[in-house]
C-alpha cells in the first residue's frame, strides 16, 4: 500500500471535496493501492489520527460558535507540546504528500498566505524534517485576490514572496488553476504549470455519469463571492438582476436554486420563496444534481466545474480572482459589478445554444488535461524515486 496524505478540508466546503476527489482520480491512475489519509487544513492537529474526531464530530464548530478559532488556538498548543510520531502521523509518515487545491497565494488587509494556519505545523514541523526525499505534490492551487488584480500587490510583500518561493521549492510539482497564480509566481521568481482545476475529474473518481439535462441550476451569493477584499460591490444590484432572471427562467423551465451551504439556502428562500432549492451535507449528491442539469449560472466556481465535468455549460458571476478559473474551460465569467440585463440575456442564449455541442468539447478538454496531469505527476514521482535510491 502507498500511503497518500492529502492536505484538504472535509465536512467544510463542497468545492474542496470536488478538487480532492478529482486529484485522487488522477493520482489513482498512476499509483495503485493507495491508502488515502485526509488532514483538515483548518485544524492541523487532525494529522494525528486520534484527533480527527474533533472536526468530524462537529465539536470544533461548536466551540468556535462560542469564540471564533477557539479550537484552532487550543489544539495548536496541544500539538506543539506533543512530539511528532513517525509511524502514525499522517504527514510525517506519508509516502506521498498532496496539497489539494484552495487559494494558496493571497494577501489582504486581513492576512496573507505566509500566515496560514496549516503551514508551520504540517509542513515545517512535520514534512521538512521527515520527508526523506518523498514527493510533495502541490496540485490545483490558486489565488483569492480582487477580481481585477494584476499581482502587483505582492511586490511590496517580501515575506509573502519568500513564503511562496519556499512553498514552490519544497514541492516536487506545482500546478495552478488560474493565470493570476502564474503572475504571482513570476513575482516570486518561479514558474508554475497552468491546468484546469482537478475538480473536473471528481465525477470520474466517484463513478457518477451525466444524465439528460432536464433543469437549469442557479446559484446565488449576496456579494457574488465570499469576500469583499476592499472592493466596492453593489449587492443590491446583483440581487435584483438575479431575482429577475430566476423568475423569467421559471416561466418555461424547471429551475433549481443550488445552495452550497445553509447561508445560501436562507438567502435563496428569502429572495425567491416557492422556488425549488437544493442543499445537502453530501458532496456526492451535489454532483448527482449537477449531472442532470441542462446548464447553469452560478456564483460558485466549483459548481461550474462540476457542471462542465458532465458536459453541461455554465457561466460564473464572481467577485474575486477565482471566477477566472472557468476561462480555461472556455466558459463565460464576469465581475459581479459589471453584470447587466443585456449580459444575462446574451449569456443565457449562448448557454442554450451551446448545450448540444459542449459535451464533445469538454470530452476532448478533459482528455488533454488528464494527459498533462498524468505526465507531470509521473515525472515528479519518478524524480523522487531516483533521488531516494541515490
Amino acid at each position: 500500500m502507498t500511503r497518500v496524505s492529502v492536505i484538504t478540508t472535509f465536512d467544510h466546503n463542497i468545492g474542496d471535496d470536488f478538487v480532492r476527489e478529482g486529484l485522487l482520480f488522477l493520482l489513482g491512475r498512476i499509483v495503485p493501492n493507495m491508502d488515502v489519509q485526509l488532514v483538515h487544513k483548518h485544524l492541523p492537529i487532525t494529522a494525528r489520527p486520534g484527533f480527527t474526531w474533533l472536526h468530524s464530530s462537529g465539536f470544533d464548530r461548536s466551540l468556535d460558535r462560542i469564540k471564533p478559532d477557539l479550537t484552532l488556538r487550543v489544539t495548536k498548543r496541544i500539538d506543539s507540546a506533543m512530539p511528532v510520531g513517525l509511524s502514525g502521523d499522517r504527514i510525517s509518515s506519508a509516502d506521498i504528500l498532496v496539497q489539494s487545491g484552495g487559494p494558496i497565494y493571497w494577501t489582504s488587509t486581513e492576512g496573507n498566505c505566509a500566515r496560514t494556519e496549516w503551514w508551520e505545523p504540517l509542513i515545517e514541523r512535520r514534512w521538512v524534517p521527515h520527508s526523506a526525499g518523498r514527493p510533495f505534490l502541490n496540485l490545483a492551487g490558486g489565488t483569492c485576490q480582487q477580481y481585477h488584480s494584476d499581482a502587483s500587490e505582492f511586490e511590496n510583500e517580501p515575506l509573502v514572496l519568500a513564503h511562496i518561493r519556499r512553498f514552490f521549492d519544497l514541492a516536487t510539482l506545482t500546478t495552478v488553476r488560474d493565470s493570476l497564480s502564474l503572475d504571482v509566481l513570476r513575482k516570486a521568481g518561479r514558474t508554475g504549470v497552468l491546468l484546469p482545476c482537478t475538480s473536473l475529474f471528481a465525477m470520474d473518481h466517484l463513478g457518477i455519469k451525466p444524465r439528460q439535462g432536464k433543469y437549469i441550476v442557479l446559484n446565488y451569493m449576496p456579494t457574488g463571492g465570499h469576500f469583499l477584499l476592499g472592493q466596492k460591490l453593489d449587492p443590491k444590484a446583483w440581487e435584483q438582476l438575479f431575482v429577475s432572471l430566476a423568475r423569467r427562467l421559471r416561466q418555461n423551465n424547471r429551475v433549481i436554486l443550488v445552495c452550497h451551504n445553509q447561508k445560501e439556502l436562507y438567502a435563496a428562500r428569502s429572495l425567491l420563496p416557492g422556488f425549488e432549492t437544493f442543499q445537502s451535507d453530501s458532496y456526492e449528491k451535489y454532483l448527482e444534481l449537477y449531472s442532470g442539469a441542462r446548464w447553469g449560472l452560478l456564483n460558485r466556481v466549483h459548481g461550474c466545474f462540476a457542471l462542465a465535468s458532465f458536459g453541461k455549460p455554465s457561466a460564473v458571476v464572481g467577485s474575486d480572482s477565482r471566477a477566472k478559473m472557468v476561462g480555461l474551460l472556455g466558459m463565460p465569467e464576469i465581475f459581479v459589478n459589471d453584470v447587466t440585463h443585456e449580459w444575462m440575456e446574451r449569456t443565457v442564449n449562448e448557454l442554450e445554444d451551446n448545450a448540444a455541442n459542449f459535451p464533445g468539447k469538454m470530452r476532448l478538454l478533459k482528455e488533454e488535461a488528464a494527459a498533462k496531469y498524468d505526465a507531470l505527476i509521473r515525472i515528479a514521482l519518478a524524480e523522487k524515486r531516483v533521488a531516494k535510491a541515490c
